[in-house]
């Protein structure tokens, strides 16, 4: 199985500062794919691009150097010569590289271990490489087999469940107090990028009223705009290995809210234009009667925003399910003095989540009934926790990923033309003495002996032009158009059939 090849780098290999420029934004990955065909050096590709990972999958043909190729086909299509330390490369052939695809959509090379996002990308990559016409037969088979170890990994270990970034882990403890985050209230407190991310996986998880909380309201009308905006578009979503980068562009580049708004209630542009309406003012109250709503997980309400300053603190607490703070400011912000009169009264629980350094909430707080306050070092313990358990499952991933790769390995070596020539020639010898046992008792035995010469002279000639063609791809052909052929003998002949 020399043929097949992949080649790439990755967060371990390559810092960001390199992974960036070999990154296949837009079109790029299509129209590399596209040159690749019309070239003579890949008989079959794939591009797999990710923010951590670039790999090429490739079955190159006699004498071409894939990454080369690949660097020259890059070149071209940027516009400019395209350079790196061969030493962030890695390449692995035959049997390893299909085990190293099976590793990665199971999640086991992936710098967040068990996250399920790598799978999608691979299923994305495998679609891509199908309209540009650049999968055959072996890829094909490769990326399938793929697909089943990543969807065994989530199914038959726990290798994916719980938390482990900040945001996710947030949300867990969030649902460790509540039964449900169904319609509840946030808090966000400064402008803090951990602290956004934990705001908006709390949003996903179905909070339905944001309050942002900032020095200078100009800013927080800018945050809370940026996070309520992806929460209700569909195709946004939070990536745990990439937490700043957790909102989509065109939405950042939409629309500033009205600046004259203390809040306002957002919808995604897709939605705008189908008659939603972009901004109204939401103080305290619900969205007016009429306003068009969109549903950002599919089902729930619409996420309302208002911006506050820090005067008006208390009287958020008041209001607030969960409150998530991260200023950056030197001395603590939420003070037992001011709030704790406030929260003594309250009814409910007040959930906090502390993740500035220094912290921006006072310990005593915690002290207050009904108020669950939470600091990154009690993050880090549940990451931790999760991780460890992500950690044990590992060989039973691993596992699985053997035992996929051995079924990949074993269709493989079946579709050897030699092995397949010799079963071909014992299904005619069998089907040649079945036949003369059946009818040769009507014949004398001189007549059996003519009899065996002439249906074995017949089976060599029917098998004389399958054989030619076989032996003439094996030494001619392409590797795709060999191992298909094959395979369509091996199927039509029904040579893997088990013997009566």
């Amino acid at each position: 199985m020399a043929e097949l090849c992949v080649i790439g780098l990755n967060h371990r290999t390559a810092p960001v500062a390199v992974r960036e420029q070999f990154a296949l934004p837009g079109d790029l990955a299509l129209r590399l794919l596209r040159a690749f065909r019309a070239g003579p050096a890949l008989e079959e590709s794939l591009l797999l691009a990710t923010c951590n990972r670039t790999e090429l999958y490739a079955v190159p043909r006699a004498g071409h150097d894939p990454l080369a190729h690949f660097l020259e086909h890059l070149g071209h299509v940027r516009g400019g010569p395209v350079s790196a330390d061969p030493a962030v490369f890695y390449r692995y052939d035959g049997l390893e590289a299909a085990r190293h695809l099976f590793r990665v959509a199971a999640s086991l090379d992936s710098q967040i271990l068990g996250e399920h996002q790598i799978l999608g990308q691979v299923k994305d990559a495998y679609r891509l490489a199908v309209e540009a016409r650049t999968a055959g037969f072996l890829l094909n088979r490769l990326l399938h087999g793929s697909f089943r170890v990543g969807k065994r990994v989530q199914g038959e270990t726990p290798l994916g469940r719980g938390s482990v970034g900040v945001a996710t882990a947030a949300v867990e403890l969030a649902r460790q107090i509540f039964s449900t985050l169904q319609g509840r209230t946030v808090l966000l407190v400064g402008a803090g990028q951990n602290a956004e991310c934990a705001a908006l996986a709390i949003l996903r998880a179905g909070a339905s009223r944001l309050i942002v909380a900032n020095r200078t309201v100009e800013r927080a009308r800018q945050l809370a705009h940026d996070l309520v905006q992806p929460a209700a578009c569909d195709p946004c979503q939070l990536d745990e290995t990439s937490e700043g980068a957790a909102t989509c562009p065109a939405l950042r580049a939409a629309p500033e809210p009205d600046a004259g708004a203390s809040g306002y209630v957002r919808t995604c542009p897709a939605l705008r234009a189908g008659g939603a309406v972009e901004s109204a003012p939401c103080v305290g109250a619900p969205p007016p009667a009429g306003l068009a709503t969109a549903s950002p997980w599919r089902a729930g309400p619409q996420v309302a925003a208002e911006a506050i300053g820090l005067e008006d603190l208390a009287a958020a607490v008041a209001r607030a399910d969960l409150v998530i703070t991260s200023t950056g400011s030197p001395q603590a912000v939420l003070t037992y003095d001011a709030l704790a009169p406030v929260l003594c009264v309250r009814r409910r629980p007040v959930f906090i989540i502390d993740i500035a350094v220094p912290r921006d909430v006072d310990p005593r707080l915690a002290e207050v009934d009904n108020v669950f306050l939470y600091n990154l070092d009690d993050l880090d313990r549940l990451v931790a926790r999760n991780l460890e358990r992500r950690r044990a499952e590992v060989p039973r991933a691993e596992a699985i990923v053997e035992d996929e790769l051995g079924a990949f390995a074993a269709w493989l070596s079946r579709l050897e033309v030699a092995p397949t020539l010799r079963l071909l020639n014992e299904w005619i010898d069998a089907q040649r003495r079945a036949t003369i046992d059946r009818y040769g008792r009507k014949f004398t035995e001189a007549d059996r002996e003519q009899l065996d010469r002439f249906t074995q002279t017949l089976g060599s000639r029917f098998l004389a032009r399958p054989v030619e063609f076989l032996k003439a791809l094996s030494e001619n052909g392409s590797t795709s158009e060999r191992l298909a052929a094959v395979d369509l003998v091996r199927r039509m002949f029904g040579l893997d059939e088990p013997k009566p």
